[in-house]
């Protein structure tokens, strides 16, 4: 067999390798320098997991509300630096989940009551002035109550046994009844939470 002879390729193959080269390089020397913007229409539920995200790429404005449940968070991850002012209420806590010993420590505050009865047994009663025990600053109320230290002649009651809160001030309030002649001993108590 003789020799091929190499021929000269025609115009059109070369016009037709030359757009391809052309074309090839083109697309990548355009994509080189440009971003992609993806909107979240055009992505399918679940495509993209944490994993695929840069730290610090999500912020809480970019959240919608609900996004993110219990089951997301993991244990510690919320603490109270977190949490804005009573954002967490009595409905959102689980069974069980705070019990006292978990509040704090408690304290008592207390205030003598004065009996102001003039005359024992004469059948007229004397209501004392209320008196308050107040907690300490920085403290809340939990309970509170009046408590007979001396009863005298048994002829003693309570009147006034209630919370007080005024503005920051805050304690309970109490008030007695009697007919001792001025006998009676009696205390108004606070258990007040640090």
């Amino acid at each position: 067999m003789g020799k091929l002879k190499p021929r000269r390729p025609s115009a059109g193959v070369v016009l037709g390798t030359l757009a391809l080269i052309v074309a090839v390089a083109g697309s990548t020397g355009a994509l080189a320098g440009t971003k992609v913007i993806v909107r979240k229409g055009e992505i399918a539920k679940g495509a993209v997991g944490a994993k695929a995200l840069a730290k610090g790429a999500v912020h809480p404005a970019a959240i919608s509300k609900g996004a993110v449940g219990v089951a997301a968070l993991r244990p510690g991850s919320v603490g109270s630096a977190q949490l804005a002012p009573d954002a967490v209420t009595g409905g959102a806590l689980a069974p069980g989940s705070v019990y006292g010993g978990s509040l704090g420590e408690v304290t008592v505050h207390s205030a003598p009551i004065v009996d102001a009865d003039a005359i024992p047994d004469n059948g007229e009663w004397t209501v004392s002035a209320p008196v308050t025990a107040l907690c300490a600053a920085g403290e809340r109320v939990l309970s509170g109550g009046v408590v007979f230290t001396a009863m005298a002649d048994r002829e003693v009651g309570t009147v006034i046994s209630q919370p007080f809160v005024n503005g920051p001030g805050n304690g309970w309030v109490g008030a007695i009844t009697t007919n001792a002649g001025g006998l009676a001993k009696a205390e108004v108590e606070a258990l007040c939470l640090k």
